[in-house]
């Protein structure tokens, strides 16, 4: 029994180790259609390019550029990224503007970030929230930024339903009118 190879394929395999490179991806993401004519793309995408730049970053693709809703991550753009990252043996990490840019799905998303690190050895940074992923404080930070993410959107559903409720009481009817009828009191309550 003094030989342990026998017993080394029941240990579980240690996380890949973060390899020293600095090959990037850019991921830029709003909403929805209508934030996708303003500048938020566009500055988004300028400001990671000049953070990568700082960093000394090769920026070898970009990912988004579209408006895809996080609030669930089977996303096309998204998913896109992460199959992209995968399947490569040379990024180091994912440039987002913010962690809600890279998902608002909560722990789902911590979960991505996480196992891109552990596993691919990819570290998700968010150039407006610095933080070091690969420290214990610094991807309990991570996860935090990720939690608020989601907790934004339960705020935001609540505040609009509680409103539609609120024009439905008085009257009004918060919907498109409804196929073959005319709309003859547009912003006036009905009685």
């Amino acid at each position: 029994m003094d030989n342990l190879t026998l017993f080394k394929q029941f240990a579980p395999k240690a996380p890949k180790k973060f390899q020293e490179g600095n090959n990037a991806v850019i991921y830029t993401r709003v909403s929805s259609s209508d934030q996708e004519d303003n500048t938020s793309l566009v500055s988004q995408k300028k400001h990671c390019d000049l953070y990568a730049q700082r960093r000394n970053l090769n920026v070898v693709g970009y990912f988004g550029g579209t408006y895809e809703s996080a609030k669930t991550d089977d996303r096309k753009e998204f998913n896109q990224l992460l199959k992209f990252v995968k399947r490569s043996k040379n990024i180091n990490y994912i440039i987002v503007y913010s962690y809600e840019r890279f998902s608002r799905s909560g722990i789902n998303g911590a979960s991505i970030a996480e196992e891109l690190l552990k596993k691919y050895g990819v570290i998700t940074l968010a150039i407006t929230q610095e933080l070091d992923p690969t420290t214990p404080s610094g991807s309990f930070q991570q996860k935090i930024f990720f939690l608020f993410g989601q907790m934004d959107n339960e705020l935001r559903r609540d505040k609009t339903v509680t409103g539609m409720k609120e024009l439905l009481l008085k009257g009004y009817w918060v919907w498109a009118v409804p196929r073959g009828y005319e709309d003859l009191n547009k912003g006036k309550a009905t009685q």
